[in-house]
């Protein structure tokens, strides 16, 4: 199992994952690596409240902004925003190829 699984057992489904194995949350999905960085600073049902909030276009706005500055700041990694079949995808930037489309890089 997942970690973000298990979360989403403790938020009521808004967290799931997606069939290339990815952590879906309410429509944002992220990469392993993307996840779990999220989670340095947002709780699962803080991360849902943000996407429910916002919408997942915005959502993912707003943590790729936030991350890109903590990835300057500490010369890290930080989130970038991928074009998804479905929707926005958060990756984390060391995992981003050349090849692969991208909305924003830090």
């Amino acid at each position: 199992m997942r970690i973000w699984e298990l979360h989403g057992m403790q938020c009521e489904g808004a967290i799931r994952s997606t069939p290339d194995g990815e952590a879906d949350v309410l429509g944002l999905v992220f990469s392993e690596k993307a996840y779990l960085l999220t989670l340095r600073d947002y709780r699962p049902h803080q991360l849902v409240s943000l996407v429910r909030g916002a919408g997942p276009a915005a959502a993912a706005e707003t943590l790729a902004n936030q991350f890109q500055d903590i990835a300057i700041a500490a010369a890290g990694r930080g989130l970038v925003i991928a074009r998804g079949a479905s929707g926005p995808v958060l990756r984390r930037s060391d995992e981003l190829k050349q090849s692969e489309p991208a909305g924003r890089r830090p």
